[in-house]
């Protein structure tokens, strides 16, 4: 590995280099993207199941959009390459370079893309990307978010430990991934 390829990884850049997928992008999030993106946020039906259900509302999402920008390994606008609509977001945090180890989640996509492959075809790209650098991902999860739980159990991801009542943790081993991936 080069020495800059070492240096990326050790500041956590390699997790801020944007993502492209057959049918979406994950660019980083900058402050303009916030009226696009609260137009799929605002949809209350996406926070649900989430334990803050009332992320929906400007001020609640103005909170986690800032939290987004201020995230030490940035935050990923997801769009749909065919026209360019923001679909979502998602992004990489936790970076423990020591235990190799890194948490993806914070992620949402417009509901009209629930049931499709778009979930899986993002963190497919996202877990490719972590992958190359540590040997395990975590997902924080509200316990009640039955949705986003089988979404990760689908990528092979299994229950953790519970770390608060509102936090469920799973974990997926770069082993396990590419042992049961499609991805190679």
């Amino acid at each position: 590995m080069s020495a800059d390829a070492v240096s990326a990884v050790e500041d956590g850049l390699v997790f801020r280099l944007p993502l492209q997928t057959e049918h979406y992008s994950l660019e980083l999030l900058t402050p303009n993207d916030f009226d696009a993106l609260y137009a799929v946020a605002s949809d209350p039906l996406l926070w649900e199941q989430h334990p803050e259900t009332d992320r929906w509302k400007r001020s609640k999402f103005q909170r986690f959009f800032q939290g987004g920008l201020a995230n030490d390994l940035g935050c990923f606008v997801i769009r749909e390459t065919s026209n360019g609509r923001f679909a979502g977001s998602s992004r990489f945090y936790g970076f423990d370079e020591a235990n190799r180890c890194i948490r993806i989640g914070y992620t949402f996509i417009a509901r009209e893309l629930w049931g499709t492959s778009a979930n899986r075809e993002i963190k497919e790209a996202m877990l490719l990307r972590a992958f190359n650098v540590v040997d395990r991902v975590f997902f924080d999860i509200g316990p009640q978010n039955f949705r986003s739980i089988a979404a990760v159990e689908k990528l092979g991801a299994v229950f953790s430990h519970d770390e608060s009542d509102t936090k469920a943790v799973y974990v997926l081993s770069k082993h396990q991934w590419f042992k049961t991936s499609s991805v190679s």
